[in-house]
């Protein structure tokens, strides 16, 4: 009876022994699994960050971020070149904007100045103070409104001959005024943005030798 009793605990503690031996492997195996699985998810979670081919394959030895290092930097010269391009063209649009609107200002003004010229002529023959006075004050008008467009006069009566702003048409002697100073004016000349549209046609001092 006593034998029966120790064969039964050998054989109970063999099976114990089977039985640890069998969670053992069965926790190695789990851990081994869970092991695969983690790296699986660093390479899913690798490839989701890049999608290209090399990455997709080289096991994060690969150097896809230097390329797209990069690519980010080509993109983004070419951002600022045409950022460059862009600033240069909307500069070139303005300039060509203004210029021609000061070459419209210039013909109209072009278009206009002969009818001055016939109405300063009108007013030399108007005796009348009262009407002479009102045509004066009608073209103070009119020089304020071209003076808002920078249109100018050009001074002549009592100035210096300029080749740069006055024809000469004729000469007079006048022993007193200085020599080359302007004792009449022909036509009136203007300036637009300090550039000559018409030149003043003058009468000049010339002093005999």
């Amino acid at each position: 009876m006593k034998k029966k009793r120790e064969a039964k605990t050998s054989a109970e503690e063999t099976l114990e022994d089977f039985s640890l031996d069998d969670e053992k492997s069965n926790e190695e195996q789990t851990e081994t699994e869970q092991e695969q699985t983690q790296e699986n998810s660093e390479d899913e979670i690798a490839n989701e960050e890049c999608e290209c081919e090399e990455c997709k394959n080289c096991n994060g030895n690969c150097s896809c971020e230097e390329k797209q290092s990069g690519e980010a930097e080509q993109y983004l010269q070419l951002a600022q070149r045409l950022q460059a391009d862009f600033d240069n063209y909307r500069k070139r649009v303005t300039e060509q904007l203004e210029k021609e609107r000061q070459e419209g200002i210039k013909s109209v003004i072009e278009v206009f100045l002969p009818s001055l010229d016939a109405f300063n002529e009108a007013k030399k023959s108007i005796n009348d103070e009262i009407v002479l006075s009102g045509i004066n004050m009608i073209e103070n008008k009119i020089l304020n409104a071209l003076d808002t467009l920078n249109v100018k006069k050009i001074l002549t009566i009592g100035e210096k001959f300029n080749p740069h702003l006055h024809n000469v048409i004729a000469v007079m002697e006048d022993k007193s005024k200085d020599n080359d100073e302007i004792l009449q004016e022909y036509q009136s000349g203007w300036t637009l943005n300090e550039k000559v549209i018409r030149y003043a046609k003058v009468i000049v001092n010339k002093k005999g030798e």
